[in-house]
């Protein structure tokens, strides 16, 4: 049970940060191109600046989590536990 409760709040923790770094930067771009005129470059690029950041951070934390159930492993191994 454990370990479906860590795999669902993995996916919601990527959800979270590839849509967040998507929206955030598609609506930070809409609000510049209003306020400064300069439509649509500045959701262009800042959409392709959260689509980065988005696959970045997700790439990152999935390699923490890889690392974390590796380390796991290693310790049940090492320890001959269960």
């Amino acid at each position: 049970m454990r370990g479906t409760v860590t795999g669902l709040a993995l996916l919601v923790r990527l959800s979270a940060l590839t849509l967040g770094a998507a929206f955030g930067s598609l609506l930070i771009g809409i609000f510049l191109d209003r306020t400064l005129g300069i439509a649509p470059f500045g959701t262009l690029c800042l959409m392709v600046f959260g689509i980065l950041v988005g696959t970045i951070s997700t790439y990152r934390t999935v390699q923490q989590a890889n690392d974390a159930i590796t380390d796991d492993d290693d310790r049940k191994d090492s320890t001959g536990g269960i």
